[in-house]
């Protein structure tokens, strides 16, 4: 009787980490959602959460790594083909109350980030054997390894992928979440360039803290690797910038291979961090610009009080010197460019199921090159790199790109249709969205797939119970779900049988490119 009922009250508690992570991230959604008429068409409703068993979904590829609790596998999407990344983590593994709040904690922040330099989460599975957590695939594997064979590395790669740490931890903070486990292992390469500079992702935010009040130093727990981990953590009293400190770690090793804290152990490494003394006079920073090791000593200020913030950072002469943004962000096509202006200037909404499609489509085939485009189009109006774009960046970025007497008037109608929740910014997917080009989402094969996401019980038919299980959570005003669920429907429904069809739903899709 005694093991029933403690059976019992672990359920009942782990029912109620997951209730709370959940609370927790949908107060915080306003950050990341937008308003179609008034439905809230969030990362949370884009990201599904499945209990079905999920080698229905995934054909597995082959074993990328193993931790303590989650093994790692590449897998492919039976139905669009494209590769991803299958965390599966063991019920039986996870039968620590801690542990199970640290994957509730990721699952739930990583379904409400929105920025090009974190990792993606599209889908979350939750069977009776194991929770199945599918990411984007980063094939470059981890920066550590990277550091590891080919470390250390010049000022023009070094700055490549600082900045876009830097990027990252900027909407982190932009958004009140300290990551609090910065470190190469946590980041990611999805792939390079032409130039062999990489693409990377910050991921792992297991420990990660969503924090009310910035500035303050407000956290205690001590979290992180001895290499990385700021001097005020091991003070137990801190706050964001713990994170700058970590990435000053970072980039001291990618300009001379070698962490700036060493030891024999841990206990040694602490002392120094601790002391906060390191070397930027011996080789091989004789060689490194005077603007490299001004951010080292900005980031590795044990005041935290006059360490650099990360929006700060970002705009230090370094980048600016080695032109980092732009290099980053380079479209060499001026027809591609011009052919994304033009689709933002033309986006317009058609219906929610439409835009609740689109939104899912462009999270899902992240890798298709129109999408890679818009995501860097955005990355250079977003001239303060925290994944936000205001009305005022998108009309500086414009005019630098294209001229017109009715810019202003342009701008303020992309902005009113990308901005539908009116606060005050475009995020990165809602501007990807519009300006990607739409031919490639309406493939048969595509629209099939998004279909699919409607039609949960695999029927061939969207229905009331199927839109209002993927919609009622996203209608603020309760007291007219009903009447605005039925209103979703007849925005697709051409026939008013009360239902959506595979042909309507292709026919509301076609309507994107006409």
């Amino acid at each position: 009787m005694g093991s029933k009922s403690s059976k019992k009250q672990k359920n009942d508690e782990l029912k109620k980490i997951g209730e709370d992570a959940n609370k927790k991230t949908s107060s915080s959604s306003s950050f990341f959602s937008y308003s179609s008429a008034n439905v809230n068409v969030s990362n949370e409703l884009i990201v599904s959460n499945s209990n079905i068993n999920p080698e229905k979904e995934y054909e597995q590829l082959g074993f990328l790594g193993e931790g303590t609790l989650a093994t790692v596998y590449k897998v492919k999407n039976i139905y669009t083909e494209s590769e991803c990344a299958m965390k599966v983590i063991k019920r039986s593994m996870s039968n620590d109350l801690d542990k199970e709040k640290e994957l509730y904690n990721e699952i739930n922040i990583l379904r409400t980030m929105d920025h090009p330099n974190i990792l993606k989460i599209l889908e979350f599975f939750s069977t009776n054997n194991n929770y199945c957590i599918i990411t984007e695939l980063c094939p470059g594997g981890e920066l550590f390894q990277q550091i590891v064979d080919a470390g250390p590395f010049n000022e023009t790669y070094s700055a490549y992928v600082m900045y876009q740490l830097l990027s990252a931890v900027n909407y982190c903070h932009k958004m009140k979440i300290i990551h609090r486990d910065i470190k190469p292992e946590n980041i990611l390469i999805v792939g390079k360039n032409q130039e062999g500079l990489p693409r990377i992702k910050l991921c792992d935010f297991s420990l990660s803290k969503l924090c009310s009040l910035r500035g303050s130093m407000i956290q205690k727990k001590i979290v992180g690797a001895a290499y990385y981990i700021a001097p005020e953590v091991l003070r137990k009293k801190y706050n964001e910038k713990c994170d700058l400190w970590s990435c000053g770690v970072i980039m001291y090793i990618l300009l001379s291979g070698r962490p700036p804290f060493d030891g024999e152990n841990d206990k040694e490494i602490i002392a120094n961090v601790t002391s906060g003394e390191f070397d930027l006079n011996n080789p091989p920073f004789n060689t490194i610009s005077k603007n490299a090791k001004d951010l080292i000593k900005k980031l590795l200020n044990v005041n935290v009080e006059k360490r650099i913030t990360a929006e700060e950072a970002l705009n230090h002469l370094w980048f600016k010197g080695l032109k980092t943004q732009e290099l980053y962000n380079k479209i060499n096509d001026k027809e591609v460019m011009r052919k994304l202006i033009e689709n933002l200037k033309k986006y317009k909404r058609t219906s929610v199921v439409q835009e609740t499609a689109l939104a899912y489509l462009v999270h899902h085939f992240h890798q298709n090159k129109d999408i890679i485009n818009s995501c860097k189009l955005f990355n250079q109006i977003d001239k303060s790199g925290d994944g936000k774009i205001t009305k005022e960046e998108l009309f500086m970025g414009l005019s630098e790109r294209y001229k017109s007497e009715t810019l202003r008037n342009d701008v303020e109608q992309i902005y009113n249709n990308l901005d539908m929740d009116n606060n005050g910014y475009i995020g990165y997917e809602e501007f990807v969205r519009a300006a990607v080009s739409k031919e490639y989402f309406v493939k048969d094969n595509v629209l099939r797939y998004a279909f699919r996401y409607f039609d949960k019980d695999g029927s061939g038919e969207i229905t009331f119970d199927e839109i209002k299980q993927l919609f009622s959570q996203s209608i603020p005003d309760k007291n007219k779900l009903d009447e605005t669920l039925r209103k979703i429907i007849s925005e697709v429904d051409d026939n008013n049988d009360g239902i959506i069809s595979y042909k309507e739903f292709c026919i509301i899709m076609k309507k994107m490119i006409h």
